[in-house]
């Protein structure tokens, strides 16, 4: 007589956190800490001649990349500052390529 089988034992799936849209956070705390900028993304977006809400999107990215990296979770003004500076770089280095 074959010996019973146990039954495998399941692991149960970890549930997965949901990411908010960091665009609008981002925005909201740099509007929270710095009243007199409120318009740094028209302006960044005058400059570089990108569309706003691609590149509002593209710092926004960014941002939450450096506060994930930095075991954050909240979007600080440095790293929006470090963020929006990245991108300004990144696209300055590939219209000059």
């Amino acid at each position: 007589m074959k010996a019973p089988v146990r039954a495998a034992r399941r692991i149960p799936q970890q549930k997965r956190r949901r990411v908010r849209a960091y665009s609008t956070l981002m925005y909201r705390a740099h509007k929270e800490v710095n009243p007199a900028e409120k318009r740094s993304p028209d302006l960044l977006s005058s400059r570089l001649s990108y569309p706003r809400p691609v590149l509002l999107r593209l710092v926004s990215l960014e941002a939450s990349r450096l506060s994930k990296t930095n075991r954050l979770k909240v979007i600080t003004l440095q790293e929006i500052q470090a963020a929006a500076s990245h991108v300004r770089r990144r696209i300055c280095t590939r219209a000059a390529a």
